[in-house]
């Protein structure tokens, strides 16, 4: 009798070494080569939306999602996106990948996963760990992931780290208070992330947003975005706890089972930064967008029926134009 044919070997990453822990759903560990839906996905924090969760899975048209954190459980993800959501396609496999020593992050078992991924979600956690102590390669990665068209997501410090730019944390957090009274003080530190998405160009996200009281230093944050650049408009995104905001072909809508909101900002300035001076800010557009809220991306503040005009004098925000 003919000798039965031995299966074709599977192409596996390689276990991890020390400072990364891997675990999930990992199916075969064959890479299942799908073609994504390219959608955006970002949360305020708090729990997920589970609408705009199972959209983000989706996306991966049954096949490799990747978690990245620094912090955290190995399974809580990859039971929620494969099980609990019920997808539509199920992904082939549903991956953990936890940088305890960010700097350890260009193992190659990590970035073997990370481009093979179809879907790339950042948990919450230390936005610095990914902004600062990633090293290049796996920013390099993440890079060349959104090139090639595969979703992305993120909540509270992921979807922070997803803009043009980024609130850093490199020297812990800032208050609304403390960034507005000095806006140039050593913890309002910006970064522009090398892996920044495309849809969030100018743009800067916040989390925790109203429950926090973060109006005040996303428009610091905002200034400080401006002077770099050179040139505006800025735009700022405030997500509360447990919003979505979902990207897609140039549209946008928020999705929420709260009360909670979308807050977006454009900023054209100008604006005045001096070492403990507190912040002057004009030609500020403020827009909460709700529950169900969808329309073209990049937002229409122009055209926007409900927008209100802000300001910020010597620290103070303020509603309406100079009078």
């Amino acid at each position: 009798m003919p000798r039965p044919l031995e299966p074709e070997p599977v192409d596996q990453c390689p276990e991890p070494g020390d400072g990364i822990d891997i675990g999930g759903i990992e199916g075969t560990g064959a890479d299942t080569e799908r073609s994504p839906i390219r959608r955006l996905v970002l949360m305020g924090g708090g729990g997920e939306d589970d609408p705009a969760a199972r959209q983000f899975v989706e996306a991966a048209r049954g096949g490799d999602i990747v978690i990245l954190r620094a912090t955290g459980s190995l399974t809580s993800y990859p039971q929620y996106f494969s099980v609990t959501l019920q997808p539509d396609p199920v992904p082939a496999t549903v991956v953990t990948v936890r940088t305890t020593q960010p700097e350890a992050a260009r193992d190659p078992a990590v970035l073997c996963r990370v481009d093979r991924a179809e879907a790339l979600w950042l948990a919450g956690g230390n936005q610095w760990h990914y902004l600062g102590r990633w090293p290049d390669t796996l920013h390099t990665a993440l890079a060349a992931a959104t090139a090639r068209g595969a979703a992305f997501g993120g909540t509270s410090a992921g979807a922070v780290s997803l803009g043009e730019a980024a609130f850093d944390a490199e020297f812990g957090t800032v208050t609304s208070p403390e960034a507005l009274a000095d806006p140039l003080r050593r913890e309002v530190s910006i970064t522009r992330p090398a892996f920044a998405q495309p849809e969030l160009a100018a743009t800067l996200v916040d989390s925790h947003f109203m429950e926090r009281g973060r109006e005040g230093r996303l428009l610091v944050f905002l200034a400080r975005f401006l002077d770099a650049r050179g040139a505006g408009p800025v735009v700022g995104v405030g997500l509360d706890e447990g919003v979505a905001l979902v990207i897609e072909d140039e549209t946008y809508v928020v999705s929420t089972e709260g009360t909670g909101g979308a807050w977006l900002y454009e900023v054209s300035g100008p604006a005045q930064l001096a070492a403990g001076v507190p912040l002057t800010l004009h030609g500020i557009r403020r827009v909460v967008l709700r529950n169900g809220a969808t329309g073209n991306w990049p937002f229409d503040f122009e055209n926007a029926m409900d927008a209100r005009v802000l300001r910020v004098e010597n620290g103070v925000v303020l509603v309406g134009e100079e009078g």
